[in-house]
């Protein structure tokens, strides 16, 4: 059986707690946040308070990764409608906090299954690895800066990639990302209402500025972890 999760709180409004074990790190809010997200459970846009990243074994082979999602949310007695869940096989002691004016962003991030997105598709077998991002946002946002935002985060995570030169193992070109990477962006919906999160706004700035710094050092404990 799992060791009981520990609970902290974090410096985030409206109350937001973590409580992690060996299995999940589970982001709890004191109320409902506007999400947008590519996650397999609470994807698309909604409203969720809800928000866990489950580690998998290596050997996970994924056939059917939304009902198994669901099926450990329903374990730990959480909602499926107020939920958001993605999966990972990074070790979550990996788990990157990174806090900014109005931002918290959390990564665990793995590089094994590194891809340059604009390399020819191929069948090639590629290890187990991904960058899952959370990030939560002090904004009050449109549906459209949501998007904005999700952009935002896109270029950071690229650019912690180009810092660190990770590259597709079977082309040897930069990598932008891992094949399996999953963004889920969270806003409070308090606030002066705004289109806008991109590079050209505090906001913007602030959470590529987190989303840079948390992807670069989880990529950095995954590394040391593999070759320590």
């Amino acid at each position: 059986m799992n060791a009981p999760a520990s609970v902290r709180p974090l410096d985030f409004a409206p109350g937001l707690s973590l409580a992690a074990d060996a299995h999940c790190l589970h982001f709890a809010a004191a109320r409902p946040l506007r999400t947008l997200s590519s996650a397999l459970v609470g994807g698309g846009l909604g409203w969720r308070r809800h928000f866990c990243n489950f580690h998998v074994d290596k050997a996970y082979d994924g056939r059917a990764p939304a009902d198994d999602l669901s099926a450990w949310l329903a374990r730990r007695g959480l909602g499926f409608d107020e939920s958001l869940a993605m999966m990972t096989a990074v070790h979550l002691e990996h788990l990157a906090l990174v806090a900014g004016q109005g931002v918290l962003v959390a990564v665990t991030a793995g590089a094994g299954n590194a891809v340059d997105i604009t390399a020819p598709m191929t069948d090639d077998p590629r290890p187990v690895g991904t960058i899952n991002t959370l990030i939560f946002l002090e904004a009050h946002l449109s549906d459209a800066g949501l998007v904005n935002a999700a952009l935002s985060a896109t270029e950071a995570k690229a650019r912690a990639l180009q810092e660190l030169d990770i590259r597709d193992p079977h082309g040897g070109t930069p990598a932008s990302g891992t094949s399996t990477d999953c963004l889920a962006v969270a806003a409070t919906q308090v606030g002066e209402p705004s289109d806008y999160a991109g590079s050209g706004t505090r906001l913007g700035r602030e959470l590529g500025r987190a989303v840079f710094a948390a992807t670069r050092e989880s990529l950095i404990r995954s590394r040391e972890a593999r070759h320590g």
